[in-house]
């Protein structure tokens, strides 16, 4: 998969991983969650109308999403992201609308998207809030709509991987674990299928979900 060029992206943001899809070992890692949720995303015989990534960060899978849709979307709560994600984007000819809100309260209307992709951000709302994002997704979601999340395993593998490779990450930020996730998808949309990073220890979960 192409990634944006190293020289043509940044990020500000010291819990963004986006160094990570570039160093010689723990890229293979990241780059698999991203392949995981594209081979989900991959659309019959035709392009999606529009495709919005939810919590886009530093816009690292908009080279491949934009092959797939007539317009591409995103949306990121840090109003930061925005600036820094268009001068990668200007340098890496995309086009994309982007858009500073939050997934518990999106600025579009009902039935807007064609497919939602949302990597590695559920993780960090708060308990309380998860049940709001899940039926923000579906609100926006076309009737027989596509939407694919891809979050972490439960908190005791994240610890571990903090201990081992993300010393400098404040693991408070990962405040739901993915068993509420799943829970909570489970009451809102049909899951057509999962796939798990190490099969029987699995560390990330990608979901594909059905309107």
């Amino acid at each position: 998969m192409r990634l944006p060029k190293k020289q043509n992206i940044h990020t500000d943001n010291p819990e963004d991983p986006l160094q990570r899809y570039y160093q010689p070992l723990l890229k293979h890692f990241y780059i698999k969650r991203l392949k995981m949720a594209l081979d989900f995303l991959k659309p019959q015989n035709k392009q999606y109308d529009k495709i919005i990534e939810v919590g886009y960060g530093s816009g690292v899978l908009f080279p491949e999403l934009v092959k797939i849709c007539k317009k591409l979307y995103g949306l990121e709560v840090f109003p930061e992201a925005k600036k820094e994600t268009e001068q990668m984007m200007e340098k890496e000819n995309i086009q994309a609308e982007l858009i500073t809100g939050s997934v518990t309260q999106m600025p579009f209307a009902d039935n807007f998207f064609d497919a939602v992709v949302c990597v590695s951000a559920l993780e960090h709302l708060q308990p309380n809030e998860m049940g709001k994002a899940i039926s923000e997704i579906r609100r926006v979601t076309k009737n027989d709509g596509l939407v694919v999340l891809g979050f972490p395993s439960g908190r005791k593998l994240m610890q571990l991987y903090c201990v081992l490779i993300r010393r400098d990450l404040h693991f408070d930020l990962h405040r739901s674990d993915h068993n509420l996730i799943l829970e909570t998808l489970t009451k809102n949309f049909t899951i057509q299928d999962t796939k798990k990073l190490f099969r029987f220890l699995p560390i990330y979960y990608v979901v594909k979900c059905r309107k």
